[in-house]
């Protein structure tokens, strides 16, 4: 009967092994957002200043899968806007300014990090009267054309 036993578990071990164990699924290929490169952004924005009949603008550096990247600038005051179909990161690069991001108001300096959720209204002042400058992230890729200026009653223009 023990010989029986150790039989039995030697060959269900051996069918066990015999078993190859589940594959896992294949990974999705890499996507490469390109080869590294390099944006002087304090030359740029010295080589291209903001024209005085220009609140602000954007100038997008380049677009890699799935966000797109560049700088805002302005004057002393971004106005109150949303984006429906895309989020956005904002390093602030330049200037001392009061944000103001759905229901929240803060203060932002050089090196802060702002999210903007999509759908949320936000605006920015300069709290020194000078023109200030951010680094900015869209995702999605942003495509120009999805930005709501949004009027409420405390704007002044």
């Amino acid at each position: 009967m023990y010989r029986l036993l150790i039989s039995l578990l030697l060959l269900s071990l051996t069918i066990g092994c015999g078993q190859s164990a589940k594959k896992p699924p294949p990974r999705p290929p890499r996507i490469s957002p390109g080869p590294a490169q390099h944006w002087d952004i304090g030359d740029f924005l010295i080589k291209y200043p903001l024209p005085d009949d220009v609140d602000d603008f954007y100038v997008q550096f380049t677009e890699a899968p799935g966000y797109s990247f560049g700088v805002v600038r302005a004057h002393k005051r971004l106005s109150s806007r949303y984006h429906e179909s895309h989020d956005l990161l904002i390093y602030v690069q330049n200037g001392n300014v009061r944000f103001h991001v759905a229901e929240r108001d803060f203060i932002a300096a050089i090196g802060d990090v702002i999210y903007v959720p999509r759908g949320a209204v936000y605006s920015a002042e300069s709290l020194n009267d000078r023109p200030f400058d951010f680094f900015a992230v869209y995702h999605p890729v942003y495509d120009g054309d999805d930005i709501v200026y949004y009027r409420h009653s405390d704007d002044k223009n």
